[in-house]
């Protein structure tokens, strides 16, 4: 009788030099300290190695502007968004009353180990949806359509095959993170995963 394996995919840009663009909610001390709890958590399980975030480093993009993967002039394409990326931001969420983020759940993807999140006020979603309609994606690809809020906390260092019940006892693990967020942000990222980023731009909630 065989058994159900996840095959995990290793990530072969971490710690890599990048460039992308982001729109990200600002995220307070405590919450990436909550995260690097649930890390420690589940790192200590998983039976493969794993490439786990720095605290400094843990995010949620609501929308890549600008890709890490990419063959096109990164550069060139964000001159052309950059102006309209902001003042579309700038008219969404000014005013806007700050957010919670409700973390509450692990799932182990092929690529990473994240932690899935709910917003009641609909500014993540309308963010998104504003994007896709006005901002034209880089030349040759598609808007990219998303239906999840999360934060990557791990990704696979090695190719692997882990069993499922591995897989459901890690999405078992209790999550109970309520993350405020003050600030709606634009950010350049120049080492993969966001090890270094450069704010561009931070539009207060209030």
């Amino acid at each position: 009788m065989s058994v159900s394996m996840l095959q995990t995919i290793a990530d072969d840009i971490w710690g890599q030099p990048c460039l992308a663009y982001h729109v990200q909610p600002s995220l307070e001390p405590e919450t990436r300290e909550a995260f690097e709890e649930v890390q420690r958590t589940f790192a200590r399980l998983w039976p493969e190695p794993l490439h786990v975030g720095p605290k400094h480093g843990l995010h949620v993009t609501i929308y890549p502007l600008v890709t890490v993967k990419g063959d096109f002039d990164k550069d060139a394409y964000w001159q052309s968004i950059a102006h309209r990326s902001r003042s579309l931001l700038e008219d969404l969420c000014t005013g806007h009353r700050p957010l919670e983020l409700r973390f509450s759940r692990l799932k182990v993807t092929d690529t990473a180990i994240i932690v899935t999140a709910t917003e009641a006020t609909g500014l993540i979603e309308a963010i998104r949806e504003r994007i896709v309609r006005e901002i034209p994606p880089p030349p040759g690809q598609k808007p990219i359509i998303y239906d999840l809020i999360h934060s990557t906390l791990a990704r696979y260092r090695t190719k692997a095959s882990i069993p499922d019940d591995v897989v459901e006892y890690i999405e078992s693990l209790p999550v109970s993170i309520t993350a405020p967020v003050r600030q709606i942000r634009l950010v350049r990222e120049t080492l993969f995963p966001c090890l270094e980023t450069d704010e561009i731009a931070a539009i207060p909630l209030r």
